[in-house]
């Protein structure tokens, strides 16, 4: 359990991590590259900012995936993907 509640993770590189359990309510994620990471689990993924966030291949539960689509837009200035359709949002 990681207690990351209103950590800054803007423009951090995240590919592959393990963040099963970690709280990250509140958490800036503006920009970071969360490829290939495990999320699942309890994870509390309630963030402040998912602008310009690159989640490709990093499996979101419905749940997650509903409230990142909620508040997040743009595209990664360093991988240039659209954060939405990281996210493999619908709307």
């Amino acid at each position: 359990d990681a207690g990351l509640a209103g950590a800054d993770f803007t423009g951090a590189v995240l590919t592959q991590a393990n963040l099963e359990l970690a709280q990250l309510t509140g958490a800036d994620l503006t920009n970071a590259i969360v490829t290939e990471a495990y999320i699942n689990g309890t994870t509390k993924l309630e963030v402040k900012s998912a602008d310009g966030a690159d989640f490709t291949d990093t499996p979101l539960r419905k749940d997650q995936q509903m409230y990142l689509c909620g508040i997040a837009k743009g595209t990664n200035p360093v991988t240039k993907v659209d954060t939405r359709e990281s996210m493999a949002c619908t709307d």
